[in-house]
């Protein structure tokens, strides 16, 4: 797992370092926001699987945590609404991440906070949602 963050420019075609995540993860997801800002989400380190979820500022090209989710998970999808807000569903949960989970949770940018939403009808992990 890497706590490191690079940007990448088109114009150039190349990878500039920026700010690190304060939790280092893997198995995560990346939602552009519409602010220009991203929303890193859940994943897993050495320490297990994550609730944690990070913004990182193209401005300033610095991290913050935001408020975490209900339950930690990796594997899960992020879709980023017609609303501005962000639907994570699914994923992997427990200790050794071997149950697949049905429930999401929406992000709102807003208050950066989570609240529960409806759960799918199946269970469900590395699944795209669009």
């Amino acid at each position: 797992s890497l706590a490191t963050a690079e940007v990448y420019d088109p114009t150039s075609n190349t990878w500039t370092a920026t700010g690190s995540l304060a939790a280092a993860r893997y198995n995560h997801t990346a939602t552009l926001l519409p602010s220009g800002k991203v929303l890193v989400v859940g994943g897993r380190n050495s320490s297990g699987l994550l609730a944690t979820a990070e913004e990182y500022d193209p401005g300033t090209g610095q991290w913050s945590a935001t408020g975490a989710l209900g339950t930690a998970r990796e594997l899960h999808s992020a879709t980023l609404l017609s609303t501005g807000k962000v639907l994570v569903t699914g994923g992997m949960y427990g200790s050794a991440a071997t149950a697949a989970l049905a429930s999401s949770e929406v992000y709102d940018p807003a208050t950066r906070q989570w609240s529960a939403a409806g759960p799918m009808a199946g269970a469900r992990y590395s699944h795209v949602a669009v």
